[in-house]
């Protein structure tokens, strides 16, 4: 086993030697529109029709034909209605027009459509009542999309954003890299998984439970192989037990550099070690390694860690093996701290916080320490301070990221 003192592992390298080695699995699947959100696609995806799929009125009111820049003062009026889903039979000619319904087939002849607001009627006659000159209202057959168009390329994950967009080009059904059977380990003698009346010597399983709802969230499919006690051989057992269940391990607990902590141990002694405590805060026990062709990620025990190197670590790692084309970065933004906090230089922090939408400032947990659950539902995001020596002041611009942005 490794030494327990070697140099901590800066996040930016973590992150290039993953880069370098996680390879994303080609097994291929497809999936109806209504089950793609979150999945990574396989293959190139075209529109199989127009959109719109003809033209049409984007508005209520009267269909014209005549001088687009309103010249004379009133249009015959023809009698009727065309609404959506009907074919439009009239022919208007110069200077004449009829009512229409958002939606509706544009009549042949026609060159604009105005709003009903701006005009008035009497005897059969449409008049403007104010000029309504700038706009044709008129939604044109391939205007969004034509046939063939290229809509998302292999390796994007469909956002629930883009379903709209995949059933107007009418695809129904979406090819996608088959979901990362991901089987999900927590260790240690303490952890009871029930949530039932708690003895004196345990705790409940806190990490179990929110990492599967996670990992579910980024579009994995859980294998949930339980809870395995301080014990070397029991967990050698239990992950080579279910090698060809899954396609890749999270473990939580038991990574650290202390006479128990056995998935460091295990992996050191049974697999390629690719990183090992990295230099970040919360979660510097971090161990992955690759055991035969399959990827072992080693989580923190206590929860708040094992959360935020999930979000960290886990969620740009598993999209890369997952098929994702760039690697995952939550989206940030700059706002006011409400806090002082003195930083030294050597790794990377990210502080619970919690983002007061009304005056734009952000605060920090007031306490550190990882084995605070209550911190998680007091945040709605995290601050991250790079490995650089950092003086924050109260009013001083940091990067906020919600957590919505992992999600």
């Amino acid at each position: 086993m490794s030494s327990p003192n070697f140099q901590l592992t800066p996040l930016g390298k973590l992150f290039l030697d993953l880069k370098a080695e996680l390879k994303a699995i080609s097994a291929e699947t497809g999936v109806s529109v209504d089950n793609c959100v979150n999945r990574i696609l396989s293959k190139d995806i075209f529109a199989k029709y127009d959109n719109p799929p003809f033209d049409n009125s984007a508005i209520d009111g009267f269909a014209l034909n005549g001088d687009t820049e309103a010249t004379i003062d009133s249009f015959s009026l023809l009698e009727g209605l065309v609404k959506p889903g009907c074919k439009a039979s009239v022919t208007l000619q110069k200077n004449e027009g009829i009512k229409i319904l958002t939606g509706a087939p544009l009549p042949s002849g026609t060159n604009r459509i105005i709003f009903k607001e701006n005009t008035k009627e009497k005897d059969q006659k449409i008049y403007f009542v104010q000029k309504d000159v700038k706009e044709n209202n008129i939604r044109l057959q391939g205007e969004d999309f034509k046939k063939g168009d290229l809509l998302f390329k292999k390796g994007d994950q469909i956002r629930i954003t883009d379903l709209a967009a995949l059933i107007g080009s009418g695809n129904s059904s979406v090819p996608i890299v088959k979901p990362l059977k991901v089987g999900l380990i927590t260790t240690g003698n303490e952890l009871k998984s029930s949530i039932e009346r708690q003895s004196s010597r345990f705790i409940f399983d806190t990490n179990f439970v929110p990492l599967k709802r996670v990992l579910k969230s980024w579009g994995h499919s859980v294998v949930s192989i339980g809870s395995v006690g301080d014990n070397l051989d029991l967990l050698r057992d239990k992950i080579h037990d279910n090698l060809e269940r899954v396609d890749v391990f999270v473990t939580t607990g038991g990574v650290s550099t202390g006479k128990e902590d056995f998935v460091a141990q295990f992996l050191n002694r049974e697999a390629q070690v690719i990183n090992w405590r990295i230099a970040i805060k919360p979660g510097r026990p971090f161990i992955c390694a690759k055991l035969g062709n399959k990827y072992v990620f080693g989580l923190p025990g206590n929860p708040v860690a094992a959360f935020i190197c999930a979000l960290i670590i886990l969620r740009p790692s598993l999209g890369r093996i997952g098929g994702e084309k760039t690697w995952f970065e939550p989206l940030s933004f700059k706002t006011k701290a409400n806090f002082v906090k003195h930083k030294r230089s050597g790794r990377s922090e990210f502080l619970r916080a919690n983002l007061n939408q009304e005056d734009g400032f952000v605060s920090i947990y007031p306490f550190e320490g990882s084995g605070r659950l209550s911190s998680l539902s007091w945040s709605n995001g995290i601050i991250k301070l790079d490995d650089s020596e950092q003086n924050i002041e109260k009013g001083d611009l940091i990067d906020f990221i919600p957590y919505e942005s992992f999600f």
